[in-house]
């Protein structure tokens, strides 16, 4: 059994991580030197925006393989993945800009991010 690839959907996953990253990160940045109620505002868009980014990542690259068996997704757990990933990337960012940003919280932050 061999699997294959659409290359077309495969770039599009890439070029949907990389510009999710680059907005999700760029207002994570921003969320350290903020105040409430901006603060809030900056920590939901940059968790929303690194969740969307890391799932359709991944939901379009799985769409591009093509299995040799038919293969389909159901709407409620795929709804709950991605309603995971924003809680456990928020954490994660929440974690990172809380106060300075040490290596031992950025260790947690990227952790806590990639067991997500």
């Amino acid at each position: 059994m061999s699997i294959t690839h659409a290359p077309w959907l495969v770039a599009l996953s890439l070029a949907m991580a990389f510009q999710g990253s680059f907005v999700g990160l760029n207002r994570a940045v921003q969320v350290r030197g903020a105040v409430d109620p901006r603060r809030r505002i900056l920590l939901a868009g940059a968790a929303l925006t690194l969740a969307l980014a890391i799932w359709s990542m991944h939901f379009v690259g799985m769409l591009a393989a093509k299995l040799p068996a038919p293969a389909g997704f159901l709407a409620l757990p795929t709804l709950l993945s991605f309603l995971l990933c924003v809680l456990v990337v928020g954490i994660a960012v929440f974690t990172a800009s809380y106060k300075a940003l040490t290596p031992f919280r950025l260790v947690v932050s990227a952790l806590v991010m990639g067991a997500g």
